[in-house]
């Protein structure tokens, strides 16, 4: 518990100070695009920060830093505060990204075959790439990374195995949403998205021993993430836009296009992230490794098969 606290106390304590000192280093993000940037007022993207501080010190008052995970955290938060202040090509962002995996999974000393090894290189980078592509509106990532902070240590707890960091993990980011929901002071920043995707993916990792299966099963806790980014990606390539450049293909764009307020999106994404988080563990705890994945599999398409049905996929007009 007292783990907890410090989690959440060092997050708030750190962004009430972002609010100050964020403008003072260059780090204010302005509403100068209103076709991308829905806030009215401007905020520091600072609040990211605060999450990683929050974690690491938990887990230092705990039982001890881990310091790989610190290295690897390190890695792309350093990245993610210059993507922040300057801006970096996809091929750069990917390389750094990819350093920070090859240092979780390697340097960490994860157990597992290949399949477990590249799945786990390929799941940092994903986690990685779907936070930061879902942070587009106050307090929406991190009010459903919090939820699935919670689903994973959930699941790693119905398995025998720890479930501090994520937790910890969860503590940090309801510190945030203080000053980080609606109208929102501060925003989580590219390096807060990338710090959160990279310690969720480390957290269903951890969840998962050293079984691929299990990953694989414990992979659909990234949820509304994973399914945001497939829908994205659809509706660019349909639409004919690049990948990589943003514009409002996301569901919660179309959910705001559609009249849902901010707030509203924030909540109805983190429920239907509850949702996902009850069936996975629901699923893990009542049937085989095999049917498991294959049912999760068939939901998962199934999803995204109604959301092609209710118009979310549809080109995007020019």
């Amino acid at each position: 518990m007292a783990s907890l606290i410090i989690a959440a106390a060092v997050s708030l304590a750190w962004c009430i100070l972002a609010v100050w000192l964020g403008p003072r280093i260059g780090y204010l993000d302005r509403p100068d695009d209103p076709a991308l940037k829905t806030h009215e007022h401007p905020a520091v993207p600072l609040g990211g920060v605060g999450v990683f501080l929050g974690v690491h010190l938990a887990a230092l008052a705990r039982d001890g830093l881990d310091t790989t995970l610190l290295a690897a955290t390190g890695i792309v938060l350093a990245l993610g505060l210059v993507d922040d202040r300057r801006g970096l090509p996809p091929v750069v962002r990917l390389g750094v990204e990819l350093a920070a995996a090859v240092v979780l999974v390697f340097v960490g000393g994860l157990e597992g075959g290949p399949a477990f090894t590249v799945l786990s290189l390929a799941l940092v980078v994903l986690a990685i790439n779907a936070v930061n592509l879902f942070d587009g509106l106050d307090g929406l990532a991190a009010s459903v990374t919090l939820v699935t902070a919670l689903g994973i240590a959930w699941l790693g707890g119905g398995r025998g195995l720890d479930t501090e960091m994520p937790l910890e993990m969860a503590a940090a980011l309801g510190g945030f949403l203080v000053l980080g929901w609606h109208p929102a002071r501060v925003f989580l920043g590219d390096a807060g998205a990338y710090v959160i995707g990279l310690l969720l993916a480390h957290a269903v990792i951890e969840s998962s021993g050293d079984s691929t299966i299990r990953l694989m099963i414990s992979s659909g806790l990234l949820g509304v993430l994973a399914i945001d980014l497939v829908v994205t990606m659809l509706r660019r390539r349909r639409s004919g836009h690049p990948l990589f450049l943003g514009d409002r293909s996301h569901i919660y764009d179309q959910l705001r296009d559609r009249g849902l307020s901010v707030p509203r999106v924030a909540v109805a994404m983190a429920a239907a992230q509850a949702v996902i988080v009850l069936i996975v563990v629901g699923v893990d705890r009542s049937l085989g490794p095999w049917p498991s994945l294959l049912v999760l599999l068939v939901i998962v398409i199934g999803l995204v098969a109604l959301l092609a049905r209710l118009g979310f996929l549809r080109p995007e007009a020019r």
